[in-house]
């Protein structure tokens, strides 16, 4: 068994929000789409319950992060799609 501590710095954190842009299907840190995500950071967040994805003006809570890859799900008029995001890779 693992556990997952949160730690000081995490004390009021109640959502990690990162921008999913469609056109390059990446996760940055910024709306403005300039820094690119890493993944220790997605990860880290996932692991903790508390990492949103906003696109556009939606909002996921992703269900899964694989490899670089976070994957949220989309219903629209019954039909649900998966659409992944990637993370910058760790160095």
């Amino acid at each position: 068994m693992e556990k997952i501590f949160q730690d000081a710095k995490d004390k009021y954190v109640t959502a990690v929000i990162v921008y999913g842009k469609t056109a390059d299907s990446k996760i940055y840190v910024d709306a403005d789409f300039s820094e690119q995500a890493s993944i220790d950071v997605v990860k880290d967040a996932f692991e903790k319950g508390v990492l949103m994805v906003k696109v556009g003006d939606s909002e996921f809570r992703p269900v899964k992060v694989a490899g670089v890859k976070v994957t949220v799900i989309d219903v629209v008029s019954a039909a649900v799609s998966a659409i992944e995001f990637s993370a910058k890779a760790l160095s």
